[in-house]
């Protein structure tokens, strides 16, 4: 055999181990690279998941928010229909012929007959008064039953 020839088998099985040692290189990056796109998948997948729980809590809330606006716009209809009514006004019933002391024993002083108060001046009285409000009178709601 000749020189060339064996110079030849050796620049040749070099380059044979040469490429064996990149494609063994090369098979662990794409062994790692399978593994990373399986990771990538699964990621995907949990983030699909949790998209789908996501949508599922907005249209939770979205219903839950829609019930209380309906029921919070009912109590403002029914406000808005009390403020709509007229206010009437009940004298109190007031026992005139309860005894004084009995009166205090409830813890409030018995009414005075405004009528029958000689030194009172209806006039002047009533002025004053009337930015007060009078104590004999209670104001209530007409019901709307």
């Amino acid at each position: 055999m000749n020189i060339y020839s064996i110079t030849m088998e050796a620049v040749l099985a070099s380059l044979l181990l040469i490429a064996i040692a990149y494609c063994w290189r090369l098979d662990g990056k794409l062994k790692a690279l399978r593994t990373g796109n399986t990771r990538m998948l699964e990621a995907a997948k949990e983030l699909q998941s949790a998209v789908v729980h996501a949508e599922n809590a907005v249209n939770g809330l979205r219903r839950s928010a829609d019930a209380v606006g309906k029921e919070l716009q009912a109590k403002i209809d029914e406000a808005r229909a009390m403020a709509a009514q007229p206010l009437i006004r009940e004298p109190m019933l007031v026992d005139r012929d309860m005894p004084r002391n009995s009166a205090r024993d409830y813890g409030r002083e018995p009414a005075r007959d405004v009528s029958r108060d000689p030194g009172r001046d209806p006039g002047r009285d009533s002025a004053r008064d009337s930015g007060r409000g009078n104590s004999d009178f209670a104001l209530r709601r007409r019901s709307t039953v």
